[in-house]
């Protein structure tokens, strides 16, 4: 039987680390191409103010990136992955981008500026208490921190399962406010269930940008793609050029500074 954890996944620094240099690599546009962007509402639930400056941390290709520019904001992109950031900057070269891993940015060209900081399908790979202070030190007075995560929707046991074959990580409680520390209220959250359309060979596409694929060796990621196609084809029964509708939701954390209520 499939089942899913009840809290939290703990990941140490050394797996962090370990996890975000896998996708500095060669297949940043794969990862664009592939990975799902944000509808509008979501910038729109978050921000609640006219557009400025805006930070985004863990920033990658620039899938939310794309919601603040077509928005009016301006965004400052911020991601360790150098390969990431060419990406999001071949795309939008109005945007500033800095390498960097968050809980290392030097925040002193925006501090106390940022109307609003944002980290999309990022916030995981950050140590809490480093990157509480540099939201801290980067939000204007009234700025506002956004935390916004897309997640196969594993509820049905078959998408449980396609998780598992391609160690997606996408087996965590939805409704589980992200982690920050006692410098921020806590987490307001809204949610949104979509479906993503692919075909097998997408899906396989798909699963090659996930962390777990990108660092593993090449026998484990030969195996992966053999489970995945009997899953698919043998198992499942779809034809290769079939729609697969594979289940999303995506969760929105709107996120206070503490000191607004002082």
């Amino acid at each position: 039987m499939l089942t899913r954890p009840a809290g939290a996944v703990i990941l140490s620094d050394e797996t962090r680390q370990r996890y975000r240099l896998a996708f500095d690599t060669e297949s940043a546009d794969r990862y664009h191409r592939m990975r799902p962007g944000y509808r509008a509402e979501i910038l729109c639930f978050i921000a609640q103010t006219p557009a400025g400056l805006a930070v985004d941390l863990g920033a990658g290709t620039g899938l939310f990136t794309t919601q603040l520019i077509n928005t009016g904001w301006d965004v400052v992109a911020v991601d360790p992955a150098a390969n990431m950031l060419q990406v999001l900057q071949d795309n939008h070269p109005q945007a500033a981008t800095v390498v960097s891993r968050v809980e290392d940015l030097d925040t002193t060209p925006w501090e106390g500026r940022a109307q609003l900081v944002v980290s999309a399908q990022a916030w995981h790979w950050v140590d809490t208490e480093a990157g509480c202070q540099k939201v801290t030190e980067l939000l204007a007075p009234d700025g506002v921190f956004g935390v916004v995560h897309h997640q196969i929707d594993t509820t049905n046991d078959w998408v449980l399962r396609l998780c598992k074959i391609m160690h997606s990580g996408d087996v965590h409680a939805i409704d589980l406010p992200p982690k920050v520390t006692e410098a921020f209220e806590p987490p307001v959250g809204k949610w949104w269930h979509w479906e993503q359309h692919l075909n097998v060979e997408q899906v396989h596409q798909l699963m090659m940008t996930r962390a777990f694929y990108l660092r593993t060796n090449d026998k484990q990621r030969q195996r992966m793609h053999h489970n995945l196609r009997w899953y698919l084809l043998d198992h499942l029964g779809y034809e290769p050029d079939a729609v697969v509708r594979i289940p999303y939701v995506t969760a929105a954390w709107r996120i206070q500074s503490a000191r607004l209520g002082v």
